[in-house]
């Protein structure tokens, strides 16, 4: 009896990226605002920066199902993750206030990319036990929540907010291929 128990590989593959993208993510995410106070944005400027993350993921979510029918979700999934690096780009870039809302909203739609197309490949996949996959799949944001914070402290107080979004660029990327 092994610890581990065998897995598919699209089953690995997928909660490996999922992984990958959130511990990207979430090296700056419990950080992120401070780095928005460091840019000296008003509480409604915070509040305007969440909304246009999470409105172009309700849009475009049910988008993104239909394409996936259309176009191979191993494609739209990888560009999410390429979304993310993007954004992780604009964050050290961060030239003006409309540049910077224009990156929130290309990280929603690439969130829409990611979860929905992720989604769509296990369920496309003849999975031997669908359970376990999705299982997997649900935990692998867990283990990046467990670690991730630290490791983006550590880089925060070493190389400040540029460091942590070039490391979460450099993983997104990396993940997309």
């Amino acid at each position: 009896m092994t610890i581990f128990p065998k897995i598919e590989k699209i089953t690995r593959d997928v909660a490996i990226s999922h992984f990958l993208l959130m511990f990207g993510y979430k090296t700056f995410s419990l950080y992120f605002p401070l780095f928005l106070v460091s840019k000296n944005l008003s509480i409604v400027q915070v509040g305007y920066t969440n909304f246009l993350i999470y409105l172009p993921i309700a849009i475009f979510a049910p988008l993104v199902g239909l394409l996936s029918h259309k176009i191979n979700p191993v494609i739209l999934a990888a560009l999410g993750i390429l979304g993310y690096g993007i954004y992780a780009l604009g964050m050290i870039l961060f030239p003006n206030l409309f540049i910077f809302y224009l990156f929130q909203i290309i990280l929603g739609i690439s969130a829409s990319l990611f979860f929905v197309s992720s989604r769509a490949i296990l369920m496309g996949s003849r999975l031997e036990n669908p359970d376990r996959a999705f299982a997997w799949y649900y935990s692998a944001p867990s283990y990046a929540d467990a670690v991730a914070p630290a490791v983006g402290a550590l880089i925060i107080w070493k190389f400040g907010f540029s460091g942590v979004f070039l490391l979460s660029l450099i993983l997104q990327f990396f993940n997309a291929v």
